[in-house]
C-alpha cells in the first residue's frame, strides 16, 4: 500500500508538471494568434488611410481646378460689363463690343456647364466589414479551448508505460539469469570432461619398472609372514 501511494504521489506531481506546461503553451499560442491579428488589422488600416488620402488629394486637385476656372470666368465677365459701360456713349463701338461680349458669354456659358458637371465629384463613405462585425459579436472570436485528455487518461497512460518498463525489466532479468545459468551448466560440463580426460590419460601411461629396493622389500614382507 506504501508503494501505491508513492507511486500515486508521482502521478500527482508529473499531472501538476503537465498543467503548467499545458497552460503556458496555451497562453503563449493565444498571444501569437493575437499579435497576427493585430499585425493584419494594422496592415489593413493603413491601406485603408492610404486609399482615403489618396481620394482626398484627387477630389481636392479636380476642385482646385475647377475654382480656378470659375475665378478666370468672373474676371472675364467683370471686364466684359466694364467694356460694354465704357461705350454707352458711343453706338457703333456699343454694337462691336456687344457682339464680341455675346460670344465670349457663350463660351463662358459652356465653360461654366463643365465646371458643373466636374464638380460632382465621387464621394466615398467607410463601412464596416459584415464578416468582422459578426467576428467582433461572437463570444469565441478568437479561440475557444477544447477538451482534450483528463488527468485520470494521463495517469493511466503513464500507469500503462510503468508497468510496460517493470514487464520489459523482469524479462532482462530473466534472460540474464539464463544466460548465468547456462554458463554455470557449461562450465561444470567443461570441468567433469577435463577430470575425465585426466584419468583416462593415467590409465593410459606405462608402468614404471618394480625397482630391486621395491623387490627386496616385498621379499621381506613374504618372509616375515611365513615365520
Amino acid at each position: 500500500m506504501s508503494s501505491d501511494i508513492g507511486k500515486l504521489s508521482h502521478n500527482i506531481q508529473a499531472i501538476m508538471k503537465s498543467v503548467e506546461e499545458e497552460s503556458l503553451t496555451n497562453i503563449n499560442e493565444l498571444r501569437k494568434f493575437r499579435t497576427e491579428i493585430n499585425q493584419y488589422l494594422d496592415k489593413r488600416e493603413n491601406e485603408l488611410l492610404a486609399e482615403i488620402d489618396q481620394k482626398k488629394r484627387t477630389s481636392k486637385t479636380l476642385l482646385d481646378e475647377l475654382k480656378s476656372k470659375c475665378t478666370n470666368m468672373k474676371s472675364s465677365i467683370e471686364k466684359l460689363k466694364s467694356e460694354l459701360q465704357a461705350q454707352d456713349d458711343i453706338s457703333n463701338q456699343l454694337l462691336i463690343v456687344g457682339k464680341r461680349a455675346i460670344k465670349e458669354l457663350t463660351g463662358l456659358q459652356t465653360a461654366l456647364q463643365q465646371v458643373r458637371r466636374r464638380s460632382e465629384v465621387p464621394r466615398y463613405k467607410f463601412h464596416r466589414d459584415p464578416a468582422t462585425e459578426q467576428l467582433i459579436a461572437s463570444e469565441k472570436a478568437i479561440g475557444g479551448l477544447e477538451d482534450g485528455e483528463s488527468t485520470s487518461a494521463l495517469v493511466d497512460q503513464q500507469r500503462q508505460q510503468q508497468t510496460t518498463q517493470e514487464q520489459w525489466q523482469q524479462e532482462t532479468m530473466q534472460q540474464h539469469k539464463k544466460h548465468m545459468k547456462a554458463v554455470s551448466q557449461k562450465g561444470e560440463s567443461t570441468s567433469a570432461l577435463g577430470h575425465q580426460e585426466r584419468q583416462q590419460q593415467n590409465e593410459q601411461q606405462p608402468r614404471q619398472p618394480v625397482t630391486m629396493q621395491q623387490k627386496q622389500k616385498h621379499m621381506q614382507g613374504v618372509s616375515q609372514k611365513v615365520t
